[in-house]
């Protein structure tokens, strides 16, 4: 009892001096962030003049997007892909041997006729059934419209065989139920034509589509999903995207770009060996990573993999991201879905940190091995360990009598306040609004009643309790399954995108 009590103390000092640093961080995160946004919205206003006006120094792009299983969205997806405005771009969907209609809608819906491409294989993938293309009319801009039909082998294996046939400069990793906004293409690479030779990767801010009106493939109008589950992940992404992913950015730190849509240099996504999967066999990859190993946290993996080979071989390079939605995805709507997703997601992050252990610490890897990694390591990877370890501390420490249940109830009190402060400067980030150079109102998202703003906020509060030890308890599961060495991805089932009621 003599060691136990101050061991017990010690710990409650540690748990609680955790929680302190984490949020004087992410306030430091919050004030970089809001800079940023000001910036990027001025930027956002002028977006119409940019295609115009740069057409020459645009690079060509290539949307891949692979497709498992996902009939019910795909169709409006590549809807809102055709309605870019861009002046040269082509897309590779990639069927990764899905099970249900998915190749028979497409085929459907957009006319493909089987055709015989030139297809280089530079980065291994699953055995191709066929080819398909579009020969009619195109929108203008559209250089191909081509689709792949091939074995299934993973949503990096599908992304590396679209690589293979792709011809654009940069090419784009995203989920096959994005919807992009029209301006989408002419705002991710602005930062490339502002820095042709610095910037190699752009990634966007991600908007949850849920509730909103879509038609056409693109969101018309912003409204809260009546779920509170889903709400709760809105206030989530506000604030991963818009605090997180904008302050790393701006400290030339980022290190995940969202598989939901993000912009990659071709040619060093090829140098590295693309995608992780199984069958690398890149000599980087494999002297990176490791032979016959793959991750289901692709997007963070290669991004990762992307700073660790510029570093290494001494190029320049930047990683940005635009801080204003101008891509959508549809979120889980019930709680084991979710529950599957984020023990998949965590399970991915041990992957990665395991994988380029060896730059965590390192000096060599600048403000990446310094900063970036330890924070994922210490903020995203241990925190659900310690916040469950805090719980039974406190527990014990209040059945023991060492600590009195004002005190617990204090500290309970004092983690719920940060995690709201957080969550409320977030979501204030992401729909104040900022006057344009033309004297013109913007913001990162219009919830333009005051009803939704108040809405998203209580939302930050109540998912302190019982949402996120939710969460927690999935993520220990994860944990669980990266230590078993699973390999499954757990994908959930969508409903589709709400069609404006007639």
């Amino acid at each position: 009892m003599f060691i136990v009590t101050p061991l017990l103390t010690v710990l409650d000092a540690l748990v609680v001096g955790y929680v302190l640093v984490f949020f004087l961080i992410n306030v430091v995160f919050v004030a970089l962030s809001s800079r940023a946004i000001r910036r990027d919205l001025a930027v956002e206003d002028v977006r119409p003049a940019l295609g115009r006006a740069h057409d020459r120094f645009l690079p060509t792009v290539t949307l891949l997007v692979p497709a498992y299983n996902e009939e019910v969205t795909i169709c409006e997806s590549i809807e809102s892909l055709l309605r870019l405005r861009y002046p040269s771009f082509e897309i590779v969907i990639c069927n990764d041997g899905s099970k249900d209609k998915t190749v028979d809608v497409l085929l459907r819906k957009f006319h493909f006729v089987r055709t015989e491409l030139d297809y280089d294989p530079q980065l291994a993938s699953a055995k191709i059934r066929g080819f398909y293309e579009v020969r009619g009319p195109l929108p203008p801009g559209l250089t191909r419209l081509v689709l792949i039909d091939k074995e299934n082998g993973g949503k990096a294996d599908a992304l590396n065989a679209a690589i293979n046939v792709s011809q654009g400069e940069f090419v784009t990793s995203m989920d096959a139920d994005s919807l992009l906004t029209p301006d989408a293409l002419l705002l991710a690479a602005r930062p490339i034509v502002d820095d042709r030779e610095g910037v190699v990767a752009v990634g966007v801010q991600v908007g949850i589509s849920n509730g909103s009106l879509v038609e056409n493939g693109r969101v018309v109008e912003m409204r809260l999903p009546k779920a509170w589950i889903a709400r709760f992940q809105i206030v989530e992404y506000m604030r991963s995207f818009a605090q997180g992913r904008v302050a790393f950015a701006a400290l030339r730190s980022l290190l995940v770009l969202s598989g939901v849509f993000a912009l990659m240099r071709r040619d060093l996504v090829v140098a590295i060996g693309g995608f992780l999967t199984k069958t690398m066999q890149a000599k980087v990859g494999i002297e990176y990573c490791g032979a016959g190993v793959h991750t289901v946290c692709e997007d963070m993996e290669i991004v990762v993999r992307l700073h660790r080979y510029l570093l290494d071989k001494k190029l320049p390079g930047k990683i940005e991201i635009l801080p204003f939605p101008t891509a959508w995805t549809e979120a889980p709507e019930n709680y084991k879905d979710i529950g599957k997703q984020r023990s998949r997601w965590y399970r991915g992050l041990l992957e990665v940190l395991n994988y380029h252990r060896a730059m965590i610490g390192n000096p060599r890897f600048r403000q990446i091995g310094l900063f970036s990694l330890p924070y994922q390591l210490l903020f995203e990877a241990l925190a659900p360990i310690i916040e469950c370890v805090g719980y039974v501390v406190l527990l014990v420490t209040l059945a023991l009598g060492v600590l009195s249940v004002k005190s617990l109830l204090t500290f309970l009190a004092l983690a719920a306040a940060i995690n709201l402060c957080l969550s409320a400067l977030s979501v204030l980030l992401c729909v104040r609004t900022e006057a344009g150079p033309h004297g013109s109102g913007l913001a990162l998202f219009n919830y333009e009643r005051t009803r939704d703003l108040l809405l998203l906020l209580f939302a930050g509060f109540i998912s302190n309790f019982g949402y996120r030890q939710y969460l927690v308890a999935w993520q220990l599961k994860g944990l669980w399954d990266f230590l078993k060495g699973k390999q499954g991805w757990d994908k959930f089932a969508r409903k589709g995108f709400a069609p404006r009621p007639t």
